[in-house]
């Protein structure tokens, strides 16, 4: 399978997941459901990153770092309004792996009751529209 499909495949997996967790009802002081969501938001966060890191690449466009992301996909005119997101993705993934600050359940709660987390999802399927020429074979 294309390394593009796979990310865009375990993006689709914890968009389900995710829908399955906040479908049955969870409780984020429930440690299971705490690390669940945190989990599941956090691998989602990392595929879509890999996923922007590796278009770019197939277009021949190099970043360091993942903050300079965003400014690469607005720059080719690739994301528009979704700059913000794809920022707030990256730090969300800095805050869950590095511990750079505490993590907010309160903004983890808000994230699946308003099932915010099913817009990468959305973003990750329009980027495979806009720019099909240069998603793997």
């Amino acid at each position: 399978m294309a390394i593009l499909n796979k990310l865009l495949s375990i993006i689709e997996d914890m968009t389900r997941k995710l829908d399955e967790l906040v479908n049955r009802g969870y409780d984020l002081n429930d440690w299971r459901d705490q690390l669940a969501s945190i989990h599941a938001l956090q691998v989602k966060a990392q595929a879509f990153i890999d996923l922007c890191q590796r278009l770019l690449s197939n277009m021949g466009i190099t970043v360091e770092g993942y903050s300079g992301i965003a400014r690469k996909l607005r720059e080719m005119g690739l994301v528009t309004g979704e700059e913000a997101l794809v920022k707030s993705l990256v730090g969300f993934r800095n805050v869950v792996v590095h511990g750079y600050a505490n993590l907010d359940l309160n903004l983890v709660d808000k994230i699946l009751k308003s099932r915010d987390y099913r817009r990468v999802l959305e973003l990750a399927l329009a980027l495979k529209d806009r720019v099909r020429q240069y998603w793997d074979p």
